[in-house]
């Protein structure tokens, strides 16, 4: 199994305060300090404690550079847990974190956490409205916080160049800040900020991830707490969903006209009418291959159809098949072909799809030949009649896919199968 995420901490306390803030994030979440039983975890999350903070530097960086060594190649997100009051060896175990993780990756420095009375302003930490180093951590035995700058800390620990970002800067919003960290990036490795409420952590958070990937939080928790949220708000937003409806029963009409008041869909209808000459059809599946393909990184939800909307007349398949020469049976399934055709290609151009709804059994056989499917994995019914699963085998396996009969349920039906695909991440 795939982690989603490794929380490497200098102690266990500190391992187990991060990833608590994950399980509120629905989250499972491991805190683990034996690195030899680290993959027999079946966790989201591995929080796993190096107990580095007391070590001289070098030895720390050994233990740090070695844990993220063994984890890298097992997770989405990275964090380097450091201590809510700056103890330990911050700096080089930034360092060892970094080389381990490799070119490209920059470390994201939030030390304050607000809940905690740990905040930073002007690059100054307050402890409860005491300065660092007049606070219990200043006057610790083992390990002093002398000072209160926490951009000099970090900068007299680590080889890498710092840039500090001052709250003036985090408060005029994400789209600023994000231009600001992406200038930062081209800079340093290293990029600290100020934080006073966690709204400001929340903006930060927000900036990097919309600055780019290749990221490693640095905190006590809640930067990397806000920046998994943010994650999983911008996965769900971005799950992409193919509608595709050959129906023409008034059920699905009432369907189609509930859909499209109540989400924001792009809606494309193909020209019937271009189906039944070869040259034509397939100048029709292009343009609408194309149509899609262009928006597809501004929409959500796409509704492709054949379905007559409003005045617009059915097919008529007897006339039809007489003109043509050939059976009913013929025409009905030249109609779930092109239509199949034109969904599969978008599916396999934009590789952007988390699902398809299929309204009509000869729409969903064919999607599933053109796929070289062998089937469905059902796993749930929506309602009775509709089936939510996952496409087996074929060249988009694992694909989510709800279908549905044309007759079938009531107006807001298609809204509850894409809630059902929306929710099962």
């Amino acid at each position: 199994m795939k982690m989603k995420g490794v929380i490497i901490a200098d102690d266990l306390t500190g391992a187990n305060a991060s990833g608590v803030l994950l399980k509120k994030l629905g989250l499972r979440v491991s805190s683990i300090f034996q690195p030899d039983r680290v993959h027999c975890s079946d966790s989201d999350v591995i929080a796993y404690s190096t107990d580095s903070r007391g070590l001289a530097p070098e030895d720390s960086y050994a233990r740090v550079y070695e844990a993220f060594l063994r984890l890298k190649q097992e997770a989405c997100f990275f964090n380097k847990r450091i201590d809510s009051t700056l103890r330990g060896n911050i700096g080089t175990e930034i360092d060892a974190a970094l080389d381990a993780l490799g070119d490209g990756y920059t470390a994201m420095v939030v030390p304050a956490y607000p809940d905690s009375g740990r905040i930073v302003v002007n690059r100054t930490m307050l402890v409860d409205g005491v300065l660092l180093s007049q606070s219990d951590a200043g006057r610790d035995l083992k390990m002093p916080v002398l000072t209160d700058d926490v951009e000099q800390l970090i900068r007299a620990q680590t080889r890498y160049r710092c840039l500090y970002i001052p709250l003036q800067e985090i408060v005029r919003g994400i789209s600023y800040l994000r231009d600001i960290i992406r200038t930062a990036r081209r800079e340093a490795r290293v990029v600290i900020f100020d934080a006073v409420r966690n709204e400001d952590i929340r903006t930060v958070a927000q900036a990097i991830l919309a600055s780019g990937d290749r990221i490693l939080t640095v905190d006590p928790g809640p930067l990397t707490m806000h920046y998994v949220h943010e994650q999983q708000v911008r996965e769900k937003r971005e799950q992409k969903i193919l509608m595709v409806i050959g129906s023409v029963t008034e059920t699905t009409k009432r369907q189609i006209a509930c859909i499209l008041q109540k989400r924001s869909v792009y809606f494309v209808q193909m020209k019937v009418d271009a189906f039944f000459d070869p040259a034509e059809r397939q100048e029709e599946v292009e343009r609408i291959v194309e149509k899609i393909c262009g928006v597809v990184d501004e929409e959500d939800f796409f509704l492709l159809t054949t379905t007559p909307i409003g005045t617009e007349e059915e097919v008529d398949l007897s006339a039809t098949a007489a003109r043509l020469g050939i059976t009913t049976e013929d025409v009905s399934n030249l109609l779930a072909d092109t239509l199949a055709r034109a969904a599969v290609d978008v599916l396999e151009r934009t590789r952007k799809m988390e699902g398809i709804y299929c309204s009509g059994g000869d729409i969903t056989i064919s999607i599933l030949k053109r796929l070289h499917a062998a089937g469905i994995d059902i796993r749930d019914e929506v309602i009775p009649l509709a089936v939510y699963g996952r496409i087996l085998g074929g060249r988009l396996p694992n694909l989510k896919v709800v279908t549905k009969g044309g007759m079938i349920g009531g107006d807001d039906t298609i809204e509850r199968c894409l809630d059902k695909m929306v929710s099962n991440l």
